[in-house]
């Protein structure tokens, strides 16, 4: 089903401000034919549409003098820019601005856990609401994906916090390491209980962080060839890797009150460690990984990291994960050999740092085919920090710390709602619009969410109380950075281009023009008249003369199908 279609059927009727007088253009209706473009450099085109589709993808929300400012560069410079190092944000403050995030656990940090929860999921939607031009905090939320796990489960948001940096940290950094760090973190090892996980003596292996480690975080199932059994792993490499993974314990945390009055942190204990030989299936070329005993157990997670990495496999699942989080969820024959393939043999090359294969990614041609644009369904983040963060001005950062926290608090609370709830995904497979097929984005999209959706944009243009104050969208000052708001043609084509990925027709915009904004045919200069009309003299009745009909415009557009698209 075509994306407008589909969003109009969900709407199950007619909505508030009604679709039905519009016209499909082609470029919405099309037949989606995959494309045989690969991951060749692209040497076409370099105008705010090409790079508006970049930051879509790579962004929350890019403003348009954002647009503007890279494509007066080149592709290579947007994307040297997006991929470059950014300084890290400071740490989320509780109450009073007292820190928490390196605090002791104790009576007094338990009772205000749930607290520190909230602040902390309100500051990742203010990073996201207040970022830079970089890629980082869409990689942040893709590794939070990837590795997913529920705070609400650990109830421990240092643990969370702690997570939270490090996916920061190795936002585009090197996956092997990557995947070393969480299993010794100590939110996932709560969250698939590794810290419960010991072997020797009578003790039975705990298999949920080796079972996830390999079917979700590094190699994939492959197709089932036996009960239990993949193509890419059986049921014995992960008895074997379960027993390589005993022995880790978290320390500052009530889990395992032997360690309480550490630092939060994770430690090896080899006597709960199973220090025999592991033996792997064929899957794996029937590797050995040598047990160990007292400290040097540890080491046995780089033997079993080293086995995991050395399968093809384990690149192109990754890169499989990244084409569905940047580009489209469809992966077909040829894009698995055009894009996926070389895409992995870069990573294995490059000894699977992540950076240089998005590198190529973003100024490939592949990424920028017609076919590619416009195809994707906004995910709740994309849609409330990026429609936040893209029509608002720096009065972000001017709020108070309290009101800063009260008003990304409301955001993430109507995120949650269109179900997308920051540090808490539905299970360790994290949000099914990325895996679940055949629905994949449109799972973000039903008759309670697209509503919801709609109700949300709507109450940036009304008003969102948070705290002690109000925060709404400067209609007027968004519309005043615009290159000629005075004249409705263009105003209606810039608008158009703000917040839609695809070109709207000519019927959609004669709509907008007589039965929206309010004009009339022949006489639609008058527009003109009021707006300078206000620019000389911004009366009340002048402010109103163009404020009014704007406000009623940018929700109208808000709530077309294709602001659901990026």
């Amino acid at each position: 089903m075509k994306r407008r279609e589909f969003l109009e059927a969900v709407a199950g009727g007619e909505p508030q401000h009604p679709v039905q007088p519009f016209t499909d253009s082609p470029s919405v209706m099309r037949s989606r034919t995959r494309t045989t473009t690969g991951i060749e450099p692209y040497t076409g085109g370099w105008a705010p549409e090409h790079v508006a589709h970049l930051l879509r993808r790579t962004m929350f929300g890019p403003r348009r003098a954002e647009v503007l400012l890279l494509t007066s560069g080149s592709l290579s410079l947007a994307v040297d820019t997006l991929l470059a190092d950014q300084a890290d944000p400071e740490e989320p403050k509780g109450p009073g601005g007292v820190s928490w995030v390196n605090a002791t656990y104790d009576t007094t940090y338990g009772q205000s856990e749930g607290t520190y929860r909230n602040y902390l999921k309100a500051w990742w939607l203010g990073l996201m609401m207040r970022q830079g031009i970089s890629l980082r905090e869409k990689m942040v939320l893709f590794w939070h994906n990837h590795f997913a796990n529920e705070a609400t489960d650990i109830q421990d948001a240092r643990a969370a916090y702690r997570q939270n940096t490090l996916f920061r940290r190795m936002a585009l950094g090197n996956f092997k390491q990557l995947v070393k760090e969480v299993s010794l973190d100590p939110a996932m090892l709560v969250y698939l209980n590794g810290y419960l996980n010991r072997g020797g003596g009578n003790n039975v292996p705990d298999e949920n962080y080796a079972r996830e480690l390999l079917e979700l975080f590094t190699i994939g199932k492959g197709a089932q060839v036996a009960e239990g059994n993949y193509t890419n792993y059986t049921e014995t490499d992960v008895k074997a890797a379960a027993r390589v993974l005993t022995g880790y314990r978290v320390t500052g945390s009530p889990r395992d009150r032997n360690y309480l009055s550490q630092p939060l942190g994770s430690l090896f204990d080899p006597t709960r460690h199973d220090a025999t030989n592991k033996q792997f299936s064929p899957a794996f070329q029937n590797t050995v990984v040598a047990g160990k005993t007292g400290a040097d157990g540890a080491t046995e997670l780089d033997a079993l990291l080293s086995m995991i990495f050395a399968q093809p496999e384990t690149a192109r699942h990754l890169c499989r994960k990244l084409y569905r989080w940047f580009v489209y969820y469809d992966i077909d024959e040829q894009v698995e050999q055009n894009v996926i393939e070389p895409l992995a043999q870069i990573m294995i090359n490059n000894g699977y740092e992540v950076k240089p294969v998005l590198d190529v990614l973003l100024k490939s041609a592949h990424f920028f085919d017609g076919n590619n644009v416009g195809c994707f369904i906004k995910t709740p983040m994309d849609l409330v920090a990026g429609t936040v963060r893209q029509l608002s001005s720096s009065s972000l950062q001017d709020l108070s710390l309290w009101q800063n926290y009260a008003l990304a608090n409301s955001f993430r609370a109507t995120g949650a709602n269109l179900q997308m709830n920051l540090f808490d995904p539905p299970d360790v497979a994290g949000w099914k619009a990325f895996y679940q097929n055949p629905d994949f984005y449109q799972s973000w999209i039903n008759t309670a969410t697209l509503p919801s959706r709609g109700g949300f944009t709507d109450s940036l243009v009304n008003g969102v109380r948070a705290g002690t104050t109000t925060f709404r969208i400067d209609v007027l000052a968004f519309v005043k950075t615009l290159p000629n708001p005075a004249d409705p043609f263009k105003l209606l084509d810039d608008l158009a281009g703000e917040v839609s990925p695809i070109a709207l027709t000519t019927t959609q915009k004669d709509y907008l023009m007589y039965s929206v904004l309010g004009l009339t045919h022949t006489a639609e200069y008058e527009w003109t008249a009021r707006w300078n009309d206000y620019l000389q003299n911004p009366t009340t009745q002048n402010t109103n003369n163009v404020l009014s009909p704007l406000n009623t415009l940018i929700k109208f557009m808000l709530r077309l199908a294709e602001f659901q698209l990026a």
